[in-house]
């Protein structure tokens, strides 16, 4: 049994390599999505893709293969380990690492950038707009998702508090009931994720407000919906798991192929979907032509790389000058921290069981 799930194991993260080398072929192309005159949003002169623009497109792209870099020696530890199960937390982690090296890597690549642009797209303009409307979490909800989640918790749980007491005995507790009480804490930190995304707000400009509105707002609900997608398949994961832990060894292989085949091809489906939809929205966001704001809330000078705390800035991250900030001062900070002090706590508690 062992053997086909490190097949399996395998096989998922063969995927997983496939569609990171083509996040990395629409990443690298995003520099130059606008044209030549363009530097992601910075407006730059013609001749900077014969120039400096040179040398900063390539340490963009050589920044990019930084998860690769990590990737790869942690990958052939694993696999010289033979405990191939753990390339699943690789895949994970290695998800968190790609979206948080785009954003510093697009980041950091503007600001070098920003002394080549055109001067007078470095003027921020002169007035702004900004949505008064209160968004929360549950205008985003879904009613018939959250019962889908809900009502398969519900039952999966009940099915293994039957199959454990069933005969105690011949159970571990944390065995029976680790794997579920991980995706259950995995959903709850994909709603940390959702209060997040609701929660982001940024001024626009005056001129061509709805186009960046628009384009802003779609880009939020696909973020919402791909949060909720994921939910799902942690329920499914949990609905699966009594079924699983209950099969035989004869049928076992049999039906976890059946169930292995079914989340590939709904992956591929997801994966091919989402990069349409993402095509879609970079459409609507190339008819806002980007321009630079006021810094209202001087967030260069109070925002102190990488962590700051500034109880009046109501945002989670704050722009300073050497880069993105973390808000310590923040709510949502607040959260993350006992999320991922529960997270340790849990792996800790599961492990004493072994």
């Amino acid at each position: 049994m062992q053997a086909h799930m490190n097949e399996y194991v395998v096989i998922f993260y063969i995927l997983f390599w496939i569609v990171r080398i083509n996040g990395c072929i629409r990443r690298g192309r995003q520099p130059l999505l606008r044209g030549r005159d363009w530097f992601f949003s910075v407006h730059v002169p013609p001749d900077f893709y014969t120039g400096a623009g040179r040398k900063l497109l390539h340490r963009y792209w050589m920044r990019m293969l930084i998860p690769f870099a990590v990737d790869i020696p942690l990958a052939i530890a694993i696999f010289r380990s033979g405990r191939l199960i753990l390339l699943n937390w690789l895949i994970i982690g290695l998800c968190a690492l790609i979206h948080i090296n785009h954003s510093y890597n697009v980041d950091l690549a503007e600001r070098q950038a920003r002394p080549f642009a055109v001067p007078e797209a470095e003027q921020p303009v002169a007035s702004v707009a900004l949505s008064l409307t209160p968004r929360r979490v549950r205008d985003y909800t879904n009613r018939t998702v959250e019962w889908v989640l809900a009502l398969s918790a519900v039952l999966a749980f009940a099915w293994l508090v039957r199959y454990y007491f069933a005969a105690p005995e011949h159970h571990n507790l944390r065995w029976v009931f680790g794997v579920p009480v991980l995706y259950l804490y995995f959903q709850l930190g994909i709603l940390w994720v959702k209060r997040v995304v609701v929660a982001w707000r940024t001024p626009v400009p005056q001129q061509q407000a709805d186009e960046h509105l628009e384009a802003r707002e779609e880009t939020r609900k696909l973020y919402l919906l791909m949060c909720d997608v994921y939910r799902l398949s942690a329920a499914a994961g949990i609905l699966f798991w009594p079924v699983q832990i209950s099969l035989t060894p004869a049928t076992f292989d049999g039906v976890f192929r059946i169930w292995f085949a079914i989340w590939v091809v709904l992956s591929i489906i997801a994966t091919v979907w989402v990069e349409i939809r993402r095509k879609q929205l970079v459409k609507m966001a190339l008819r806002a032509r980007p321009v630079k704001l006021p810094d209202f809330l001087h967030q260069s000078e109070i925002a102190r790389w990488p962590v700051c705390y500034q109880p009046t800035a109501p945002m989670l991250m704050l722009k300073g000058a050497r880069g993105y900030s973390l808000n310590l001062a923040n709510t949502l900070t607040y959260l993350g921290a006992a999320y991922i002090a529960g997270l340790v706590a849990l792996f800790a508690l599961l492990r004493m069981g072994r």
